[in-house]
């Protein structure tokens, strides 16, 4: 006989409980409906993006402890990378607001993540969608009372000039002075609320990282935080921009300070969420073709860029931490009216690192052995920083691959590679070592990571974006000589500074020494100051002069064998290393992995 739901005290009771269950479901349901309404109407769907990120990560997790596995082959640990790549950059789009920040954070550091995540997350740095100005009007009502936009200027673009992830630009005409143009930069309203949620979402999502793969990354979230706090404040980006000015017209040399402008800021119609600065009209670097077409010679324009980072890096100490080609104009020297001479325009202060000057010197000196291969004191200064692992760091500072495995390790890979019918079982069987090697060596680099300096991550930054500047330009300057010279520069006034400054001691046994003795610190001091920079500066004409007879070389040759020549020295550099990795792991690879 079938059974009957509502036959008996069973069917009453089954009954009961389907209605229970029902109701409950149903007024779940409606919590979760009048959530989201209310997180989209009034929170601007903060909630809901965290959600996202924890639902994507944890996908990416489960996928790579569940699937990453050395039999399965190099095909199919690709396609892992692939699927979390693209499921990263599909979160981040989505989310947008400070995700998108964090995606290209990730981008810049790509060397130490497999080529897909390169890939993908590149397109980051696309321009973000604009918002209305009806969209914008009420920040700019907030940040000045009993004001609109009108009371402010008599001109405003409707159409945004530019638009990043937190904000943007829009060409106005000052109410106290129409004939002058300015930019207003606008926070977008929705970074407001989003914020609090945002970092708490990279918080959480960074622990998970580092509990399910046991990779120390918590260390860096506080300095990011501070970082993306310090950059959504435009007061802030105010007076960034007006030291940076002020770093120019003090330390700067008479060529640095023609070739570089910042524009001025106008504080009367700044506040934190809204920055008025002048309007220039310039040639944007992303666009170099139309450098190219304007009459711009490559290697001028370089010339500026390249000098002005590594003097703010090694001589200011006030960096600038995202060069990117949208924040860079290229105009005509308006102190030059007889011939063509470009300036350099640096936009976007928000994102600024101040050194130590402890840093700033060790820096320095790192260059300064690194040219006079002094492994003893590279050795000191990294192990310093809690980075033994030498080739770890050289990875992290300069975005190029590690030597990875023993020379055993790689003459057997060599060996191996050398019969097409052992290339491909050879090189699964590495690619999967290597990159767990890859992930053991960062492990380790990074568990004294209290000791690592945080103004690393962000002068590393800056240094590769102009690596990057330099090569869609074509290479046209030699980029690792600038550094050094701006290095040799700093340095030397560091040591003298240090050699003559009134708190120095002649450190003796017991207590202070006699003024004699003291006199003689500093002039020890000052010629232990100028030993080193001339070490330093001939170091650097060894290794120019070098460089040079190898291009010589390059060029009789090429002549001789009837072909072109267009290398220069980072090209050369990026194909040894593209040649050493295919050599050892049997396949071609990408040689963006090098770009940062």
């Amino acid at each position: 006989m079938p059974f009957v739901p509502n036959a008996g005290s069973f069917g009453r009771a089954w009954q009961r409980s389907r209605h229970s269950w029902t109701g409950r479901a149903g007024l779940a349901t409606g919590i979760i409906v009048v959530g989201y309404i209310y997180d989209r109407q009034f929170q601007a769907s903060a909630m809901t993006r965290t959600a996202r990120a924890f639902w994507d990560i944890a996908i990416i997790s489960a996928d790579y402890k569940i699937n990453f596995r050395a039999e399965r082959g190099i095909e199919h640990l690709t396609s892992i990378h692939e699927r979390a790549a693209k499921r990263l950059l599909a979160c981040c789009r989505e989310n947008g607001g400070l995700f998108i920040k964090f995606g290209q954070s990730l981008a810049v550091q790509s060397a130490l993540l497999p080529p897909p995540f390169r890939h993908e997350l590149s397109t980051l740095y696309d321009n973000a969608p604009s918002a209305p100005v009806s969209h914008i009007a009420p920040v700019i009502e907030r940040c000045f009372p009993g004001q609109t936009i009108d009371d402010l200027f008599t001109e405003f673009s409707s159409e945004a000039v530019a638009s990043a992830s937190v904000a943007q630009v829009h060409t106005a005409r000052l109410r106290t002075d129409p004939a002058q143009v300015v930019a207003v930069k606008i926070q977008k309203p929705e970074i407001r609320k989003q914020i609090g949620w945002d970092l708490f979402a990279l918080r959480t999502c960074s622990r998970m990282i580092e509990f399910a793969f046991d990779i120390p990354i918590m260390w860096s979230v506080r300095e990011i935080e501070q970082r993306l706090r310090e950059e959504l404040d435009f007061e802030r980006e105010g007076n960034n921009s007006e030291l940076a000015q002020r770093d120019l017209t003090n330390l700067g040399d008479r060529w640095m300070k023609r070739s570089v402008y910042i524009p001025k800021v106008f504080w009367d119609v700044t506040r934190k969420e809204v920055l008025t600065t002048e309007w220039i009209d310039g040639t944007s670097l992303v666009h170099p073709e139309q450098l190219a077409q304007e009459g711009w010679s490559s290697k001028d324009v370089m010339q500026r860029m390249a000098s002005l980072f590594a003097f703010q890096i090694f001589v200011t100490g006030n960096v600038h931490g995202d060069p990117h080609p949208g924040n860079i104009l290229v105009r005509q020297n308006p102190l030059n009216s007889h011939t063509k001479e470009p300036q350099i325009v640096l936009l976007d202060h928000g994102l600024y690192v101040r050194e130590s000057n402890t840093f700033r010197q060790q820096y320095a000196e790192f260059w300064r052995a690194a040219m006079l291969s002094d492994n003893k004191a590279m050795r000191r200064i990294a192990s310093s920083w809690g980075m033994p692992d030498e080739t770890m760091f050289s990875t992290m500072v300069s975005l190029k691959p590690p030597q990875l495995g023993s020379m055993r390790a790689r003459r057997h890979t060599r060996n191996t590679n050398n019969t097409a019918g052992d290339r491909d079982s050879s090189s699964k069987g590495t690619h999967f070592d290597q990159q767990m090697e890859m992930k053991a060596r960062a492990v380790a680099a990074l568990r004294d990571s209290l000791k690592l300096p945080p103004e690393l991550v962000f002068v590393t930054r800056n240094m590769n974006i102009v690596r990057a500047n330099n090569q869609s330009l074509g290479t046209p300057v030699n980029r690792v000589q600038i550094l050094g010279h701006y290095a040799a520069r700093g340095l030397r006034m560091m040591l003298l500074h240090e050699a003559t400054s009134p708190k120095r001691r002649y450190d003796h046994i017991h207590g202070v020494a006699p003024r004699r003795d003291t006199l003689l610190s500093r002039i020890a001091g000052v010629v232990s100051a100028e030993w080193s920079y001339a070490t330093f500066c001939i170091a650097l004409w060894v290794a120019g002069a070098g460089m040079a007879v190898y291009g010589l070389y390059g060029r009789l040759r090429a002549l001789v064998l009837g072909r072109p020549y267009s290398q220069n020295p980072e090209t050369v550099f990026d194909e040894a290393m593209r040649q050493a990795l295919e050599n050892r792991l049997g396949y071609k690879i990408d040689t963006s992995l090098f770009n940062a």
